[in-house]
């Protein structure tokens, strides 16, 4: 009878010794994944800044990092690329994106963060964003005015709706108007 609790008193320290181990395992991996969200945040504010940069200069690339938590640290002009680097918490990013060597038909009057949702846009479909003409009853047509407000083509409604969100883009009337999208108010993420 003895040896059984003498077995018991082994068995026990490997089991808290096991517990520790875990323990210190979720730790390490709790903060690899914080780092990990970290510098993914860190690049989409890179990304997004880097946009705007291309889209409207200096001026609204740090607008856009600062929107989205994050510092511009560094803001280039080689050719026509813009080059964005920008400190979000203790991770570091930079990204480029291409100025377009004119303004695309259409956007004389677009707001800045409106040409950078536009330019997002464009990269996340590989293509030009085409716009339309706004309808003189688009019910939108205040937005338009303050150069907030896109319309496009009907053909473009399939695929620019399911990425729009993601450019800062909204769809305010998906039923009513389908080819109206407007900056949303919280601007690129």
């Amino acid at each position: 009878m003895e040896e059984r609790g003498h077995e018991h008193g082994q068995v026990l320290p490997l089991v808290a010794l096991m517990v520790v181990g875990a323990g210190l395992a979720c730790l390490v991996l709790g903060r690899l994944g914080g780092a990990a969200v970290a510098r993914a945040q860190a690049v989409t504010a890179a990304d997004a800044a880097a946009l705007a940069g291309a889209a409207a200069g200096r001026g609204a690339a740090r607008v856009s990092a600062t929107a989205n938590g994050a510092r511009m640290t560094k803001y280039e002009e080689l050719g026509l690329d813009t080059r964005v680097e920008v400190k979000l918490g203790g991770a570091h990013a930079s990204a480029r994106a291409r100025r377009r060597p004119a303004a695309p038909a259409g956007s004389a009057g677009m707001a800045a963060g409106l040409r950078a949702a536009v330019a997002r846009a464009e990269q996340l479909l590989g293509r030009p964003v085409p716009l339309s003409r706004p309808a003189v009853d688009d019910p939108g047509r205040v937005r338009h005015r303050a150069g907030l407000a896109i319309d496009v083509p009907a053909w473009l409604v399939a695929r620019l709706a399911p990425v729009a969100s993601q450019a800062g883009l909204c769809q305010p009337y998906p039923e009513a108007h389908p080819i109206h999208f407007e900056l949303c108010a919280h601007g690129v993420p």
